[in-house]
Protein backbone atom coordinates (compact mmCIF):
# COMPACT_ATOMS: atom_id res chain seq x y z
CA UNK A 1 0.00 0.00 0.00
CA UNK A 2 1.67 3.19 -0.79
CA UNK A 3 0.95 6.65 0.60
CA UNK A 4 -0.31 7.85 -2.85
CA UNK A 5 -3.41 5.16 -2.58
CA UNK A 6 -4.54 6.97 0.59
CA UNK A 7 -4.62 10.71 -0.26
CA UNK A 8 -7.17 11.94 -2.49
CA UNK A 9 -7.80 15.60 -3.40
CA UNK A 10 -10.96 17.25 -2.60
CA UNK A 11 -13.20 18.96 -5.51
CA UNK A 12 -12.26 22.87 -6.50
CA UNK A 13 -15.01 25.23 -4.98
CA UNK A 14 -17.67 26.67 -7.76
CA UNK A 15 -17.08 30.48 -8.81
CA UNK A 16 -18.42 33.18 -7.08
CA UNK A 17 -21.52 35.51 -7.78
CA UNK A 18 -21.16 38.06 -9.63
CA UNK A 19 -21.84 41.21 -7.92
CA UNK A 20 -25.81 42.07 -9.62
CA UNK A 21 -26.95 38.37 -8.12
CA UNK A 22 -26.16 39.31 -4.78
CA UNK A 23 -29.09 40.88 -2.37
CA UNK A 24 -30.15 44.46 -3.53
CA UNK A 25 -28.98 47.54 -2.10
CA UNK A 26 -30.98 48.63 0.90
CA UNK A 27 -33.53 51.72 0.32
CA UNK A 28 -32.88 54.84 2.18
CA UNK A 29 -34.11 55.83 5.00
CA UNK A 30 -37.25 58.34 5.09
CA UNK A 31 -36.09 60.97 7.06
CA UNK A 32 -38.28 61.20 10.53
CA UNK A 33 -40.85 64.09 10.56
CA UNK A 34 -40.93 67.06 13.04
CA UNK A 35 -37.45 66.38 13.77
CA UNK A 36 -37.97 62.96 16.25
CA UNK A 37 -39.94 61.36 18.27
CA UNK A 38 -42.72 63.21 19.74
CA UNK A 39 -42.72 63.66 23.83
CA UNK A 40 -44.39 61.19 26.22
CA UNK A 41 -47.38 62.33 27.91
CA UNK A 42 -46.33 62.17 31.43
CA UNK A 43 -50.12 62.06 32.71
CA UNK A 44 -50.69 63.10 36.16
CA UNK A 45 -46.90 63.66 36.83
CA UNK A 46 -45.20 67.46 37.38
CA UNK A 47 -43.84 68.75 34.15
CA UNK A 48 -40.17 69.96 34.37
CA UNK A 49 -39.08 73.59 34.29
CA UNK A 50 -37.80 74.44 30.79
CA UNK A 51 -34.26 74.91 30.23
CA UNK A 52 -32.72 78.07 28.79
CA UNK A 53 -33.08 76.70 25.80
CA UNK A 54 -36.65 75.84 25.62
CA UNK A 55 -38.36 78.88 27.37
CA UNK A 56 -39.74 81.23 25.53
CA UNK A 57 -38.15 84.95 26.06
CA UNK A 58 -40.42 87.79 26.78
CA UNK A 59 -40.50 91.19 24.97
CA UNK A 60 -37.01 93.47 25.88
CA UNK A 61 -35.81 90.25 27.42
CA UNK A 62 -33.78 88.74 24.59
CA UNK A 63 -30.46 86.69 26.55
CA UNK A 64 -32.03 87.55 30.03
CA UNK A 65 -31.02 84.76 32.43
CA UNK A 66 -34.18 82.54 33.07
CA UNK A 67 -35.96 83.02 36.94
CA UNK A 68 -34.67 81.00 39.92
CA UNK A 69 -36.97 77.67 40.32
CA UNK A 70 -40.11 78.52 42.87
CA UNK A 71 -39.56 77.36 46.32
CA UNK A 72 -41.26 74.11 47.20
CA UNK A 73 -40.68 72.57 43.43
CA UNK A 74 -37.82 69.52 43.35
CA UNK A 75 -34.42 70.59 41.59
CA UNK A 76 -34.26 67.14 40.39
CA UNK A 77 -36.84 64.85 38.36
CA UNK A 78 -37.10 61.56 39.67
CA UNK A 79 -38.37 60.16 43.40
CA UNK A 80 -36.64 61.55 46.00
CA UNK A 81 -34.14 59.88 48.05
CA UNK A 82 -35.36 57.41 50.35
CA UNK A 83 -35.12 57.60 53.88
CA UNK A 84 -32.98 55.25 55.04
CA UNK A 85 -34.86 52.35 57.47
CA UNK A 86 -34.56 52.72 61.11
CA UNK A 87 -31.94 50.06 62.40
CA UNK A 88 -29.54 49.88 59.39
CA UNK A 89 -26.46 50.42 61.78
CA UNK A 90 -27.81 47.79 63.59
CA UNK A 91 -27.95 45.47 61.18
CA UNK A 92 -24.27 46.22 59.72
CA UNK A 93 -22.73 45.97 62.78
CA UNK A 94 -24.38 42.53 63.07
CA UNK A 95 -22.60 41.68 59.64
CA UNK A 96 -19.46 42.94 60.22
CA UNK A 97 -19.86 40.39 63.35
CA UNK A 98 -20.29 37.59 61.29
CA UNK A 99 -18.01 38.11 58.86
CA UNK A 100 -14.93 39.12 61.16
CA UNK A 101 -16.13 35.56 63.44
CA UNK A 102 -16.14 33.96 59.70
CA UNK A 103 -12.29 35.12 59.28
CA UNK A 104 -11.25 33.93 62.31
CA UNK A 105 -12.48 30.42 61.68
CA UNK A 106 -11.08 30.06 58.30
CA UNK A 107 -7.66 31.99 60.07
CA UNK A 108 -8.20 28.43 63.00
CA UNK A 109 -8.68 26.00 60.45
CA UNK A 110 -5.68 26.86 58.56
CA UNK A 111 -3.73 27.14 61.15
CA UNK A 112 -4.79 23.33 62.43
CA UNK A 113 -4.61 22.13 58.63
CA UNK A 114 -0.68 23.56 59.01
CA UNK A 115 0.12 22.29 62.20
CA UNK A 116 -1.14 18.23 61.75
CA UNK A 117 -0.57 18.15 58.08
CA UNK A 118 3.42 19.16 57.91
CA UNK A 119 3.55 18.59 54.21
CA UNK A 120 3.34 21.54 51.51
CA UNK A 121 0.20 23.69 51.25
CA UNK A 122 -2.65 23.44 48.09
CA UNK A 123 -0.90 26.03 46.17
CA UNK A 124 2.58 24.38 46.20
CA UNK A 125 1.12 21.12 45.57
CA UNK A 126 -0.61 22.68 42.43
CA UNK A 127 2.23 24.09 40.76
CA UNK A 128 4.53 20.76 41.34
CA UNK A 129 1.70 18.61 39.24
CA UNK A 130 2.02 21.00 36.95
CA UNK A 131 5.51 21.04 36.99
CA UNK A 132 5.53 17.20 36.67
CA UNK A 133 3.41 17.01 33.27
CA UNK A 134 5.76 19.38 32.15
CA UNK A 135 8.25 16.94 32.96
CA UNK A 136 6.78 13.91 31.75
CA UNK A 137 5.71 15.59 28.56
CA UNK A 138 9.32 16.99 27.88
CA UNK A 139 10.16 13.08 29.35
CA UNK A 140 7.93 11.66 26.54
CA UNK A 141 9.45 13.98 23.69
CA UNK A 142 12.87 13.00 24.16
CA UNK A 143 12.58 9.27 24.30
CA UNK A 144 10.66 9.62 20.96
CA UNK A 145 13.93 11.90 19.10
CA UNK A 146 15.74 9.73 20.42
CA UNK A 147 14.03 6.38 18.54
CA UNK A 148 12.48 7.67 15.53
CA UNK A 149 15.17 7.06 13.40
CA UNK A 150 15.75 3.77 14.18
CA UNK A 151 12.14 2.79 13.10
CA UNK A 152 11.96 1.72 9.63
CA UNK A 153 9.57 0.65 6.58
CA UNK A 154 9.17 -2.85 5.76
CA UNK A 155 7.65 -3.55 1.96
CA UNK A 156 7.34 -6.96 0.71
CA UNK A 157 5.33 -7.96 -2.39
CA UNK A 158 2.64 -8.84 -0.21
CA UNK A 159 1.91 -5.93 1.62
CA UNK A 160 3.58 -3.02 4.08
CA UNK A 161 4.65 -3.29 7.60
CA UNK A 162 7.24 -2.13 10.09
CA UNK A 163 10.48 -2.74 11.94
CA UNK A 164 13.21 -1.60 14.50
CA UNK A 165 16.98 -1.23 14.29
CA UNK A 166 18.55 -2.76 17.22
CA UNK A 167 22.03 -2.59 19.19
CA UNK A 168 24.74 -3.17 18.99
CA UNK A 169 24.45 -5.52 15.66
CA UNK A 170 21.93 -3.34 13.53
CA UNK A 171 19.72 -6.49 12.65
CA UNK A 172 15.85 -5.02 12.20
CA UNK A 173 13.76 -6.97 14.39
CA UNK A 174 9.67 -6.92 12.87
CA UNK A 175 6.80 -9.52 12.39
CA UNK A 176 6.99 -12.61 10.75
CA UNK A 177 3.77 -12.09 9.00
CA UNK A 178 5.60 -8.85 7.60
CA UNK A 179 8.71 -9.99 6.24
CA UNK A 180 7.89 -13.76 5.46
CA UNK A 181 10.47 -16.44 5.88
CA UNK A 182 13.93 -17.33 6.33
CA UNK A 183 15.61 -16.23 2.89
CA UNK A 184 12.69 -14.04 1.81
CA UNK A 185 14.01 -10.19 0.29
CA UNK A 186 12.53 -7.20 1.66
CA UNK A 187 13.20 -3.44 1.04
CA UNK A 188 13.76 -1.20 3.38
CA UNK A 189 12.76 2.45 3.60
CA UNK A 190 14.87 4.52 6.30
CA UNK A 191 13.81 7.20 8.51
CA UNK A 192 15.62 9.31 6.28
CA UNK A 193 13.99 7.94 2.59
CA UNK A 194 16.98 5.85 1.88
CA UNK A 195 15.73 2.19 0.33
CA UNK A 196 17.83 -0.58 1.06
CA UNK A 197 17.61 -3.76 0.43
CA UNK A 198 17.46 -6.60 3.40
CA UNK A 199 16.99 -10.59 4.11
CA UNK A 200 15.78 -12.57 6.53
CA UNK A 201 17.73 -14.35 8.82
CA UNK A 202 15.36 -15.78 11.29
CA UNK A 203 11.74 -16.38 11.40
CA UNK A 204 9.57 -17.80 14.31
CA UNK A 205 6.28 -17.89 12.89
CA UNK A 206 4.52 -19.01 16.86
CA UNK A 207 5.83 -15.80 18.18
CA UNK A 208 5.19 -13.79 15.02
CA UNK A 209 9.09 -12.46 14.93
CA UNK A 210 11.41 -12.23 12.07
CA UNK A 211 15.10 -10.54 12.12
CA UNK A 212 16.30 -9.06 8.74
CA UNK A 213 20.39 -8.25 7.99
CA UNK A 214 20.20 -5.06 6.01
CA UNK A 215 22.64 -4.72 3.41
CA UNK A 216 23.76 -1.46 3.95
CA UNK A 217 23.58 1.09 6.80
CA UNK A 218 19.65 2.25 8.05
CA UNK A 219 20.76 3.70 11.28
CA UNK A 220 21.64 3.62 14.77
CA UNK A 221 19.86 0.84 16.84
CA UNK A 222 17.75 0.99 20.28
CA UNK A 223 18.55 -0.88 23.18
CA UNK A 224 16.28 -3.74 24.28
CA UNK A 225 15.22 -3.12 27.35
CA UNK A 226 17.20 -6.10 29.63
CA UNK A 227 14.82 -6.88 32.66
CA UNK A 228 11.91 -9.86 32.63
CA UNK A 229 9.16 -8.15 30.79
CA UNK A 230 11.07 -5.20 30.35
CA UNK A 231 10.31 -4.36 34.16
CA UNK A 232 6.48 -3.06 33.08
CA UNK A 233 3.44 -2.91 35.06
CA UNK A 234 -0.29 -2.28 34.08
CA UNK A 235 -0.39 2.10 33.72
CA UNK A 236 2.96 2.23 32.66
CA UNK A 237 2.92 5.27 29.66
CA UNK A 238 4.57 4.13 26.47
CA UNK A 239 4.31 4.69 22.92
CA UNK A 240 4.24 2.85 19.58
CA UNK A 241 6.22 4.15 16.10
CA UNK A 242 5.52 2.57 13.14
CA UNK A 243 3.81 3.09 9.59
CA UNK A 244 -0.54 2.58 9.48
CA UNK A 245 -1.58 2.99 6.85
CA UNK A 246 1.79 3.52 5.31
CA UNK A 247 2.44 6.75 7.01
CA UNK A 248 5.93 6.62 7.86
CA UNK A 249 6.91 7.70 11.25
CA UNK A 250 3.86 8.00 13.17
CA UNK A 251 3.74 8.05 16.72
CA UNK A 252 0.81 7.24 19.14
CA UNK A 253 1.01 6.95 22.80
CA UNK A 254 -0.95 5.16 25.65
CA UNK A 255 -0.40 3.40 28.64
CA UNK A 256 0.20 -0.55 29.46
CA UNK A 257 -3.06 -2.54 29.94
CA UNK A 258 -2.02 -5.91 31.10
CA UNK A 259 1.53 -7.53 31.13
CA UNK A 260 2.11 -10.87 30.21
CA UNK A 261 -1.30 -11.59 28.67
CA UNK A 262 -1.39 -15.06 26.37
CA UNK A 263 -1.87 -14.62 22.63
CA UNK A 264 -3.15 -16.91 20.39
CA UNK A 265 -0.39 -19.64 20.20
CA UNK A 266 -0.14 -18.95 24.11
CA UNK A 267 3.02 -16.55 23.70
CA UNK A 268 2.88 -13.78 26.48
CA UNK A 269 1.61 -10.49 25.05
CA UNK A 270 1.54 -6.88 26.28
CA UNK A 271 -1.40 -5.24 25.91
CA UNK A 272 -1.58 -1.49 25.92
CA UNK A 273 -4.32 0.70 24.45
CA UNK A 274 -1.67 2.92 22.35
CA UNK A 275 -3.57 2.90 19.09
CA UNK A 276 -1.92 0.55 16.29
CA UNK A 277 -3.74 -0.01 12.86
CA UNK A 278 -2.31 -2.36 9.84
CA UNK A 279 1.20 -1.13 8.89
CA UNK A 280 2.27 -0.69 12.74
CA UNK A 281 3.19 -4.48 12.80
CA UNK A 282 6.58 -4.99 13.39
CA UNK A 283 7.06 -1.54 14.50
CA UNK A 284 8.64 -0.44 18.46
CA UNK A 285 6.66 -0.41 21.24
CA UNK A 286 8.77 1.79 23.90
CA UNK A 287 9.32 2.80 27.19
CA UNK A 288 10.12 6.90 28.23
CA UNK A 289 13.42 5.53 28.58
CA UNK A 290 13.62 5.40 24.67
CA UNK A 291 14.22 1.45 25.23
CA UNK A 292 11.98 -1.40 22.76
CA UNK A 293 9.90 -2.69 25.12
CA UNK A 294 7.76 -4.79 22.51
CA UNK A 295 6.60 -5.41 19.23
CA UNK A 296 3.32 -4.62 17.98
CA UNK A 297 1.66 -7.34 16.44
CA UNK A 298 -1.87 -7.65 16.55
CA UNK A 299 -5.17 -6.09 17.57
CA UNK A 300 -8.65 -7.15 19.03
CA UNK A 301 -11.31 -5.04 17.80
CA UNK A 302 -14.86 -6.04 16.36
CA UNK A 303 -13.87 -3.45 13.22
CA UNK A 304 -11.44 -3.17 10.78
CA UNK A 305 -9.99 -0.06 13.23
CA UNK A 306 -8.40 0.34 16.79
CA UNK A 307 -10.28 0.24 19.74
CA UNK A 308 -7.52 0.80 22.63
CA UNK A 309 -7.07 -3.24 22.28
CA UNK A 310 -3.09 -3.91 21.21
CA UNK A 311 -0.75 -6.37 21.78
CA UNK A 312 3.03 -6.57 21.35
CA UNK A 313 5.30 -9.07 21.14
CA UNK A 314 7.47 -9.48 24.42
CA UNK A 315 11.32 -7.77 24.90
CA UNK A 316 12.21 -11.41 25.91
CA UNK A 317 10.90 -13.14 23.08
CA UNK A 318 13.22 -10.23 21.04
CA UNK A 319 16.14 -10.94 22.96
CA UNK A 320 15.83 -14.81 22.43
CA UNK A 321 15.53 -14.97 18.34
CA UNK A 322 18.03 -12.64 17.96
CA UNK A 323 20.00 -14.42 20.55
CA UNK A 324 19.60 -16.88 17.83
CA UNK A 325 21.24 -15.11 14.83
CA UNK A 326 24.83 -15.66 14.42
Amino acid sequence: MHDDDMTQSLPPLGPRPDREEGLPPLSPRAASRGGGLPPLDAAGAPQAEPTTEQRPLAQGQEGTPPPPPRRGRAGRIGRTPREPRRGGRARRATAGLIVAAALAGAVAGGATTYLLDDGPQPGVVAASGAAGEVSAAGALQDAIAAVDGSVVQVRTAGGLGSGVVTAPRGLIITNEHVAGARGDEVMVITADDRRVPATVVASDASRDLAVLRPKGSVGQGVQIAPEPDAALRAGDQVFAIGSPFGLQGTVTVGVVSAVARRGEGGAPMIQTDAPINPGNSGGGLFDLRGRLVGVPTSINSPVPGNVGIGFAVTADEVRRILGGVN
